[in-house]
């Protein structure tokens, strides 16, 4: 198969932190609903993107083949809440934990990097509200304005 399957268009707005709600198409919308984000800024580069992805075979299972670590990654996540009890084992140190750093920040920090190889494929940014990429890389910042 040479094009996403809905599922996997599903997929790959979930993992880019986009809403799963709808605007009844063109319709336009107010920025915020009930207090929520909505994400009219740049929901409509990711569906076209979606939808004019390359029918090259080898760019669409590279999409799934991250589509498929982004999914694992999730599932490491919430199987991870047995380990948040232990502190530490003995003198074992994880590779590459900041100082502060736990298991589940680790995975965070490797479902972003991710998800951001996700969106470079696509040519899209990843949805600048959603928390969990808040904290890494590719959230919106405050820039300062000077007159």
């Amino acid at each position: 198969m040479s094009t996403l399957t809905a599922s996997e268009q599903e997929r790959v707005r979930y993992h880019l932190g986009y809403l799963g709600t709808s605007f009844g198409g063109e319709q336009a919308a107010a920025s915020l609903a009930f207090g929520q984000p909505q994400p009219l800024q740049t929901v409509f580069l990711l569906e076209q993107a979606i939808q004019t992805l390359l029918t090259n075979p080898h760019v669409v299972m590279r999409v799934r083949r991250i589509l498929a670590i982004l999914d694992r990654l999730e599932e490491q996540l919430a199987n991870v809440a047995c380990q948040l009890s232990v502190e530490s084992v003995g003198d074992v140190k994880m590779r590459g934990a900041k100082a502060g750093e736990t298991y589940p920040d680790l995975l965070e920090r490797e479902y972003r990097r991710w998800a951001m190889r996700l969106a470079d494929i696509l040519g899209v940014p990843i949805y600048p509200y959603a928390d969990r990429f808040k904290a890494g890389t590719g959230a919106i910042r405050s820039v300062p304005v000077r007159n």
